[in-house]
């Protein structure tokens, strides 16, 4: 079959192409480079019939190309992330049953936790399947909403617990969600801000470090001092590593050397008046923290590591029993050690931050800065919790409400953790599909009919 016209030629291969995302800018793509081939037959004294003629003859069989493209340009299956996700699930059960059974005196899972592990599926599958530069797109806005949502749900939902108020209870489905861990949902949407302001210089690290305070003015509101420290320095990798991709056309030694430096400084000047002026259980507390004060939660996880064996129980066990300071699984990391031995503790770590490495390179490796961005922002808040959580459990920080990705029991933990996940999987799902780059506007059209 003889396809003479260029506009016929497009027709049919953008029918061979099945996924409506990338049809579009693939044709446009196409009618590009046929273009320029047109130009230049043109140049060498052809007509425009002849070479328009020409150029559809050097592009071959329209269904052949097309089929060749719809292979490449498509969102990918995604169901072997979804089954590791699935498995890392079922192995952190089976763990968190084997230490109930052996622990009985502390609540390492809740009735309800295989409920909300289905539910957190069902949204993870969810997720992956939104088309995740629409959500990038909206990001200020998104931003926006979840703030002002966990305000309102704060002053008139909001449950205090030990003087801090890090629950919202939400009435009409009896369920209390931890605010604590929702804040961790800024966290892409930081990541997809910063896309924003490519290019724009200085002025974009004032905005960048604006957007910051969303996220952080519910963490201290609450007050959460350990949760405003892991998201401040979330946010501060995320921007650190778009200074180092060179995105904001700015000295990138200057402004690395400014935020870390200027961040140490903060921090400094904190502890310097702590020290000086603050109350007395405030210095004692910041004592502990920089080592130079033993404490009772330090000394009893130090007893409990002396009697650890690399492999199955020593007398960790019998130390760790009866020890309410320590009993839930924010403590997890401990019990695992004392029960299964160092080495497997060890290992079950090392897998989880050689998953988030691995998310790491793939989200490095994207050709979409959009992606980009939100990838490195998700991995960025599971490192940063595992982290605290493992110096946690070691003694290096004082008990703060840790949680472990796949480790720490909770809906909410869950939830957030698969919604990360769920955009994860969604930038490897897209990433050979040519998202359109600018926002979808939702127009309701109104036909106004006269009734006579």
């Amino acid at each position: 079959m003889s396809y003479r016209k260029k506009e016929e030629y497009l027709k049919v291969l953008e029918e061979q192409i099945r996924c409506k995302k990338a049809r579009s800018q693939v044709v446009e793509e196409i009618r590009g480079h046929m273009e320029e081939q047109e130009a230049f037959y043109l140049s060498e004294g052809l007509t425009q019939e002849e070479a328009e003629e020409e150029t559809v003859k050097e592009m071959g069989d329209p269904v052949e190309a097309g089929a060749a493209l719809d292979l490449v340009h498509r969102p990918r299956m995604t169901w072997g992330f979804i089954g590791l996700t699935g498995a890392l699930y079922i192995a952190g059960f089976a763990v968190l049953k084997l230490l109930q059974q052996n622990f009985s005196g502390t609540d390492f899972i809740t009735g309800d936790y295989v409920k909300w592990l289905v539910i957190g599926l069902v949204i993870l599958i969810g997720v992956c399947y939104v088309d995740y530069s629409q959500i990038g797109y909206w990001a200020k806005e998104f931003t926006a909403g979840l703030f002002i949502l966990l305000l309102l749900g704060k002053v008139f939902c909001g449950v205090q617990v030990n003087g801090s108020m890090q629950w919202i209870l939400l009435p009409v489905l009896g369920v209390s969600v931890n605010m604590r861990l929702l804040c961790f949902l800024f966290v892409p949407l930081y990541g997809a801000v910063l896309y924003h302001y490519q290019g724009q210089g200085y002025k974009a690290i004032g905005k960048g470090v604006l957007w910051m305070f969303p996220a952080l003015f519910i963490a201290i509101r609450m007050p959460s001092v350990f949760t405003s420290l892991e998201l401040f320095l979330i946010f501060l990798i995320i921007l650190s590593f778009a200074v180092w991709q060179g995105w904001f056309a700015v000295s990138k030694v200057r402004v690395l050397g400014t935020l870390w430096g200027g961040t140490a400084l903060l921090m400094g000047a904190v502890f310097l008046r702590v020290f000086l002026f603050g109350a007395d259980y405030h210095r004692q507390r910041l004592q502990v923290i920089l080592g130079q004060e033993e404490s009772y939660y330090r000394s009893t996880l130090r007893k409990i590591y002396s009697g650890c064996q690399m492999f199955g129980s020593g007398e960790g066990v019998q130390s760790v029993e009866g020890i309410r300071a320590l009993e839930g699984m924010e403590f997890g990391l401990v019990y695992i050690t004392a029960y299964f031995g160092i080495v497997v503790a060890a290992a079950i770590m090392c897998v989880l931050i050689g998953l988030v490495f691995y998310f790491i390179g793939m989200s490095a490796g994207q050709k979409n800065r959009m992606g980009m961005m939100m990838g490195i922002g998700c991995c960025s808040a599971f490192l940063v919790q595992i982290l605290f959580y493992v110096l946690g459990n070691v003694g290096i920080l004082p008990f703060a409400n840790m949680y472990c990705p796949f480790l720490t029991y909770g809906g909410t933990g869950i939830l957030v953790t698969n919604v990360l996940l769920g955009i994860l999987i969604s930038i490897y799902r897209y990433q050979d599909v040519p998202l359109k780059m600018k926002k979808r506007r939702f127009k309701l059209e109104l036909s106004m009919k006269r009734v006579y």
